[in-house]
């Protein structure tokens, strides 16, 4: 029989060893942060500014679109852009679903002293050691932080959505072409993702998990198009070809979004949301 107290501690034992490595890797990233204001700027504009953070990953997505040969190479390619498109919306609710359920705010919070509820009594969390970027916006959150503003988002950063959104789009694109997909795969991983590391956003932690989302959903959808999902696709493909006009008015719209990781259809669906309850209470 296999001792259950020695598999406790064995787990307690490899749980210990990938903590202190998550915080190793979080140290050494965010070290870079709060030592230079152009570099810190350069970060925190990667971050905001939607043209710089995923304009070239929306670039890729439109080379990859248009890289077919021939019209079944091109109608294969598309099948996959648009399965990838499928996937990164499961992927985005996935995430947001489970930051929403699992409570691990982001390291910049846990730098100062919070507590959660342990039972009936509150428990001081474990703080961590961050370094503050000096760029403005940095500046300015880290002052309403310490005000004690804190944003409900700061408080669900487990697993990383925007991990898991950019690198399934990535992965699509790399998927259709490999010079393409590689671009933006390392701009997704040390433009993106290696600013929410420097800012204190995000833990190494959050960021695997959210590309496993990533990686789990996206191969689901890939087999389901094989099947019933596959002969849609089919069809769509086609139809982007025979109406090329407006198949490309179409795409640069849902380029628009992937640029801003949906932010406009999820407002939209917000305000759909609120106009049903409106109705209800009525």
């Amino acid at each position: 029989m296999i001792d259950s107290v020695a598999l406790s501690a064995l787990f307690a034992e490899l749980t210990g060893q990938l903590t202190n490595l998550n915080d190793q890797i979080l140290r050494g990233v965010n070290g870079m942060a709060g030592r230079s204001w152009f570099f810190d700027s350069l970060v925190g504009l990667s971050q905001e500014n939607d043209l710089v953070k995923a304009g070239i990953i929306g670039c890729c997505f439109f080379a990859a679109w248009y890289s077919g040969k021939t019209t079944h190479e091109t109608r294969a390619r598309r099948k996959i852009l648009l399965t990838t498109l499928i996937a990164a919306v499961c992927v985005l609710g996935t995430t947001k679903a489970l930051s929403h359920t699992i409570f691990l705010p982001r390291p910049a919070i846990e730098s100062q002293k919070i507590y959660h509820l342990s039972g009936d009594s509150l428990v001081e969390m474990k703080r961590s050691n961050v370094r503050i970027p000096l760029d403005e916006t940095s500046q300015k959150d880290h002052r309403e932080l310490l005000n004690g503003d804190v944003q409900t988002n700061d408080l669900g950063s487990f697993p990383s959505d925007h991990a898991g959104f950019f690198l399934v789009i990535s992965l699509g694109i790399w998927l259709v072409s490999r010079r393409i997909g590689l671009v933006a795969i390392g701009w997704t991983v040390f433009v993106i993702l290696a600013g929410k590391l420097i800012q204190g956003a995000h833990a190494p932690i959050d960021i695997v998990a959210g590309g496993a989302v990533a990686i789990t959903e996206l191969s689901i959808l890939r087999f389901a198009a094989q099947s019933r999902l596959g002969r849609i696709l089919d069809r769509v493909t086609l139809w982007s070809i025979k109406y090329g006009a407006l198949s490309s008015a179409i795409l640069f719209a849902v380029v628009f979004e992937i640029s801003s990781t949906l932010i406009h259809v999820r407002q939209f669906l917000g305000l759909l949301a609120a106009v049903r309850r409106h109705i209800i209470s009525g």
